[in-house]
């Protein structure tokens, strides 16, 4: 089965020695469409030309916090409606050249002022407000056909109900979230890919990491970025064994298999590397 390369290039591909771009807030400062889907469209070309078809950007978190870490020069606005306005724009940039852009970081980053690399962070909208915020800017670029998602390791209270040692579960250990919200409510039929399985705002919740990683396929994550060596074996274990339903192995393989297809991975005269046009 072919392989699809994948990517962060959040400010474009410059460590590659192309052409470098600057973070989210800039591009927003701009306030131009035809801006944003220049940037979309340059980034994917040097991708292509590269043998990357997916990339894990732009960050979709609206900066609501001037003290939060993580959203921050990244994000693009504070404005949902300019935010979907850009990033929509940005999106098809990318993906009509080719490669997959990945909307980060679920429910919602930039609200909290801690790191979700160093603790689980939350965010603490209410659901009204999340609702015409962080949820009215994901449902609207799912709607505009976004290839991926990525949750981040943060809580959302308003609708969660599950705990775990009193806690809410961040978004890549929530069912309630991925599933529930994610898939049913908002009818998201592309690929959940984990962020990092090594920050530690994903690392408290197991003793045994592996576990952790295994917890999050069942919850829904499609592809986990940065598991461990034993993961793929330990997931394939279980699933024999029954401990893990087929219809999870079978969501997750349809998604990705769809993602492949729609990127032109599966067509037989494909190439993997594409020439750098204008």
């Amino acid at each position: 089965m072919p392989l699809i390369f994948q990517q962060d290039y959040e400010m474009g591909v410059g460590m590659q020695g192309m052409t470098p771009f600057p973070k989210e807030m800039a591009l927003g400062a701009t306030d131009s469409e035809e801006m944003a889907y220049n940037y979309g469209k340059s980034v994917g070309l040097e991708c292509r030309s590269l043998g990357i078809s997916w990339v894990l950007h732009p960050v979709a978190d609206l900066n609501l916090n001037p003290l939060n870490p993580i959203a921050n020069t990244r994000s693009i606005s504070d404005d949902p409606d300019k935010a979907i306005r850009l990033l929509s724009r940005q999106i098809k940039g990318l993906q009509d050249n080719g490669v997959a852009a990945t909307i980060k970081h679920f429910p919602g980053d930039g609200v909290d002022y801690r790191d979700q690399h160093l603790m689980t962070t939350c965010n603490s909208l209410s659901r009204e407000k999340w609702d015409e915020y962080h949820g009215k800017v994901f449902k609207a670029l799912i709607d505009s056909g976004v290839a991926c998602i990525m949750p981040g390791h943060i809580t959302l209270p308003c609708y969660q109900k599950e705990k775990m040692n009193g806690h809410y579960l961040p978004a890549t250990l929530s069912e309630e979230l991925l599933t529930g919200l994610l898939k049913k409510e908002m009818n998201f039929q592309g690929v959940i890919v984990s962020d990092a399985m090594t920050m530690a705002g994903f690392r408290g919740w197991y003793e045994d990491r592996l576990e952790g990683e295994i917890q999050s396929f069942l919850a829904g994550v499609d592809i986990l970025l940065w598991p461990s060596y034993q993961y793929m074996d330990t997931l394939e274990a279980r699933i024999t064994r029954g401990e893990i339903p087929m219809e999870r192995l079978d969501d997750a393989v349809g998604r990705v298999w769809a993602m492949k297809e729609r990127f032109g991975l599966l067509s037989p005269d494909r190439k993997l590397l594409r020439a750098l046009t204008a």
